[in-house]
């Protein structure tokens, strides 16, 4: 009872002190009635400087009350205001923030276009601030997207611009505030405390203790990080006290904003702290406060309603977080990720080329001043070899770093895609084992569902790094298996995901004495009579033969070939069918497919390597199989000659 009542008049307190949406939106219009009074004034004295001043302090307003709309509405005008006056900074810090709203109502594509087109402005005007507006919207976006790495890469970025700006001291912190969020999302809290402690360090030298409130917004934000990171390492004393400092300095400002992110942190310290009821009236404060949607708090919310045995509502929550996590790497995110990775390296680039052209230039006169001593030495041949070995080790190089880029990127997707579907499983095994659960059959069927499909997905993703790890190895794989081709064939249908994309053509063939297609037909994937399939599936020439080999990856390669020939077949035929010689064996593997360019026939066995860069896979396949195959003394090639689609050879040794 006792417990009760401590909730039921916190939850009168905040909604007593901070729930009441109509005094913070007079508040806010009140102010934003005297910034415009003070603009009106500017303009009949013709101080351009101060009119400027106040039309900043307008927008800056607007974002503080979390006026998003209102934001982005304000910011064409006030742009175009400070562009036709000269006030460039002003200009590029407004389109920042007009980028941050779009972003923020969830038009990702449009805060793209637009910060592309500021960094081009930016360059165009030779303007370092602009750049460093752009980096940081960067910045903003990848976090947006849960990408960790490339969002601190470009804060720092960011950080290195503006780090002679003296006076910019509140820029500055935000980006200490974006980089701890970042660590904070991919939970490396170790490092976000030790930059909360340089972050500290940072203000205490620029502004020590002064009694402003944008001073006091720092250090609010400053705090809760601090809070985030001793909340990770379950230091909840440590947390405590630097929570009460940030409402402290949150109270004093009192800005939705403020309050916003201190309602999020104290919702969190609470859930950690097993009061799950305490954590959800402040889930509640948050919604109260602003209208932006908050998955992070969503996620916050559904762990309480679990604590609480609200099961159902929990449920909800974690099926729509599901959904939209899922999404996060469809085909649409991939393309404002791409477009993303391409807008960050941009900037990059033509410093490289500056760089590449001078060093170019320079290698060129010591090649000159070289060829000349060479001359007298050994003659023109020696310079036209030296300057090949050159260009070779140039091109290994290239190829080094390429390799590399393809394998980091490989490890940072794997890592996502395992995460995403375990946090899946985690949310959905929570409810499902509670004890006392009450969902209806049909949800609980759902859930069970959801969570075998997460648990393939990522027992999938461990046998893919599994082979590619195998792949890279030289040891010769022992053929000590006495086989026939049909159950090589047979099995290698059943492991490969063809049964599931295309349906079978009656009149194929398995030409041996003792089994015939119907008696394959029988063994194979029940999915493979998919009849809505435009991709027939065909069988011919294969006949009872025997060979040594080993069974286990034979099958493996010649699965593979399977999957890449149904992965880029979307209507027509896909053909397996087997020539033998008293010394080998050869399956040929030939679809009607996209077909791969003469240029790329090499290119295609190589690590992480996809032709479609929208397609699903990990681009390693056709390096295990080949490899598997030369491994056992036989070999794997496209074989040009076909023209409709595809045609792949796999070669195995009989004896």
């Amino acid at each position: 009872m006792k417990r009760l009542l401590s909730i039921f008049c916190l939850l009168i307190g905040c909604l007593m002190l901070y729930a009441d949406p109509k005094e913070s939106e007079d508040a806010a219009m009140a102010a934003l009635a005297r910034i415009d009074v003070q603009i009106a004034q500017q303009q009949l004295r013709g101080d351009v400087e101060r009119e400027g001043n106040a039309r900043w302090q307008k927008m800056q307003t607007l974002k503080n009350y979390a006026f998003t709309q209102q934001q982005l509405e304000e910011a064409d005008i006030q742009m175009e205001w400070f562009q036709s006056n000269n006030q460039w900074d002003y200009y590029y810090r407004t389109w920042q923030l007009k980028t941050n709203a779009l972003s923020a109502l969830g038009k990702l594509q449009l805060s793209l276009q637009e910060t592309q087109r500021m960094l081009d402005d930016a360059k165009n005007r030779n303007n370092k601030l602009g750049r460093a507006m752009a980096y940081k919207q960067i910045g903003v976006i990848y976090l947006n997207m849960k990408q960790t790495e490339p969002a601190v890469e470009a804060l720092q970025h960011y950080a290195e611009l503006m780090k002679d700006e003296e006076d910019d001291f509140s820029s500055l912190s935000n980006i200490y505030y974006r980089m701890a969020k970042a660590y904070d999302y991919d939970k490396a809290y170790d490092r976000e405390l030790q930059l909360t402690n340089k972050w500290l360090e940072f203000l205490h030298d620029k502004v020590g203790k002064v009694e402003k409130a944008e001073v006091r917004e720092c250090y609010n934000s400053c705090y809760l990080a601090r809070t985030a990171a001793f909340i990770g390492l379950e230091k909840l004393e440590d947390a405590k006290h630097a929570l009460d400092t940030a409402v402290h300095h949150a109270h004093l400002v009192k800005t939705a904003l403020s309050l916003h992110h201190c309602y999020k942190m104290q919702a969190r310290y609470y859930l950690a702290k097993g009061e799950a009821a305490t954590a959800l009236l402040y889930t509640d404060s948050v919604r109260l406060t602003t209208k932006e949607k908050d998955d992070h708090i969503e996620e916050v919310r559904a762990q309480a309603l679990v604590l609480l045995g609200q099961d159902a509502e929990a449920a909800q929550i974690y099926r729509r977080l599901y959904h939209e996590k899922d999404s996060v790497f469809g085909r649409d995110a991939r393309l404002h990720l791409d477009e993303l990775n391409t807008l960050f390296q941009l900037d990059e680039l033509k410093t490289e080329q500056q760089r590449t052209k001078f060093l170019y230039i320079l290698f060129t006169a010591l090649l000159i001043v070289l060829t000349l001593l060479l001359l007298l030495f050994y003659g023109w041949r020696s310079a036209i070899r030296q300057k090949k070995v050159n260009e070779e080790l140039r091109i290994a190089n290239e190829r080094a770093k390429a390799s590399s880029k393809m394998k980091s990127e490989f490890i940072r997707n794997i890592s996502h895609e395992i995460r995403t579907p375990l946090n899946i499983v985690s949310g959905f095994t929570q409810i499902l084992t509670k004890p006392d659960i009450d969902l209806p059959e049909d949800e609980k069927t759902d859930l069970r569902e959801r969570v075998t499909e997460n648990t393939d997905r990522i027992t999938g993703l461990v046998d893919r790094m599994l082979e590619l790890s195998d792949a890279s190895s030289e040891a010769l794989i022992e053929r000590n298996d006495q086989t026939n081709v049909v159950d090589i064939v047979s099995q290698a249908i059943d492991h490969s995901k063809i049964a599931l994309l295309t349906r079978p053509r009656r009149n194929s063939e398995l030409r041996q004495p003792v089994r015939d297609l119907s008696t394959l037909d029988n063994e194979l994937p029940q999915g493979i009579k998919n009849a809505d399939s435009t991709v027939v599936f065909e069988v011919n020439q294969v006949q009872m033969i025997h060979l040594r080999t080993n069974k286990i990856y034979a099958i493996r390669a010649l699965a593979q070939l399977l999957d890449n020939a149904a992965k880029f077949t979307k209507e027509g035929s896909i053909t397996l069918s087997m020539t033998y010689t008293d010394s080998k064996v050869c399956f040929s593997v030939e679809d009607t497919g996209i077909g791969i360019p003469a240029d790329q026939t090499e290119h295609i066995f190589e690590e992480f390597v996809q032709l479609d860069s929208f397609a699903d896979g990990t681009g390693i396949g056709l390096t295990i199989a080949r490899s598997i195959a030369q491994r056992m003394g036989g070999n794997l090639w496209l074989d040009t000659s076909y023209k409709q689609g595809s045609r792949f050879v796999l070669e195995l040794l009989r004896n």
